[in-house]
């Protein structure tokens, strides 16, 4: 699919907008969490008293602005260890998305591969201590 250059910018500044709209919303709940005692309350832990795949994330991410690395690594091994490869996977999608292109063989794997990485993490979380 041939695509012009008007597409592609039209694409990058699409996806620019929707970045700072994402940015924007953590950046208020990032306030919101700080300045309160309000989060988001996790309905698996809740109701079945284990950690779900994603507990943790939001005390993460507090360490990570505070630069406390070694926290943020405890909190959530599996996460802090993708988030680069999840941000950057979402930044691309939006872009794909916004230029109206199909995510590539390999894109599907990589995600359905790091989707069975993040359920296998669940579950050991809650077998082992890790």
């Amino acid at each position: 699919m041939d695509t012009k250059p008007d597409d592609n910018k039209s694409a990058k500044k699409g996806t620019l907008k929707s970045i700072i709209i994402i940015l924007g919303i953590g950046f208020i709940y990032y306030l919101i969490v700080r300045f309160t005692s309000f989060g988001i309350l996790c309905y698996i832990k809740t109701f079945t008293g284990y950690d779900c795949p994603t507990c943790g994330m939001t005390r993460m991410v507090m360490a990570l602005t505070r630069l406390d690395f070694k926290s943020a690594f405890s909190y959530n091994r599996f996460m802090f260890i993708s988030f680069p490869f999840i941000i950057a996977e979402i930044i691309y999608l939006t872009y794909i998305n916004e230029s109206k292109k199909n995510v590539g063989k390999i894109n599907k794997i990589l995600l359905w591969g790091w989707t069975v990485l993040l359920v296998l993490y669940g579950i050991l979380r809650n077998i082992y201590p890790i």
